[in-house]
């Protein structure tokens, strides 16, 4: 008997259509490079077998199979980020808007760039969907003024879990006096 669970809630880094572009545009430029490397590299083993001592042979297979995970790599930006804009854009046009509540701010290891990064454990409430809890790294220098009982703004796709928060803003600067 199958067990209706909830699906997990994702905390998802809005892609804008640009930053999507740039993303295929090199994933493109890598698959296309390193495919034809990999025929290129491929043919030109088979062709050489006979000729060859076999040392091009184990040369020509090394290569071809960095190619082939390059162009891989290549085909797996663009589905990666083809999929995160496709769920940004479907948070923009099904979400709800809600709150997050910061419930216990702590450190994380520095993302994959070298980025700062916070563990910020949240409850998600709002319309027509249970209140549910995330805890996830979020970069220091957008989250570093959350602190426990901060109130974020957030938007949550009720079907898929999905959902975003917003920065806690930013508070005024003193303005020096005249007087």
């Amino acid at each position: 008997m199958a067990i209706d669970r909830p699906r997990e809630p994702v905390l998802l880094d809005p892609k804008g259509p640009v930053i999507t572009a740039i993303a295929c545009t090199v994933g493109a430029v890598l698959f296309l490079g390193a495919a034809g490397a990999f025929v290129y590299v491929t043919v030109r083993t088979v062709t050489d077998l006979a000729r060859s001592d076999g040392g091009w042979v184990w040369a020509g297979a090394g290569l071809a199979l960095a190619a082939a995970f390059v162009a891989y790599g290549g085909i797996s930006t663009i589905l990666f980020a083809r999929a995160e804009r496709r769920a940004t854009v479907e948070l923009a046009a099904h979400g709800v808007d809600a709150t997050a509540l910061v419930l216990a701010v702590t450190s994380a290891p520095p993302s994959n760039d070298d980025h700062d990064q916070i563990r910020l454990l949240i409850r998600i409430d709002g319309p027509g969907f249970e209140p549910f809890e995330h805890s996830g790294e979020v970069l220091r220098y957008l989250f570093g003024s959350a602190r426990q009982g901060t109130v974020l703004p957030a938007r949550v796709d009720v079907t898929t879990r999905t959902f975003t928060i917003e920065p806690p803003p930013t508070p005024p600067t003193p303005q020096a006096g005249n007087g």
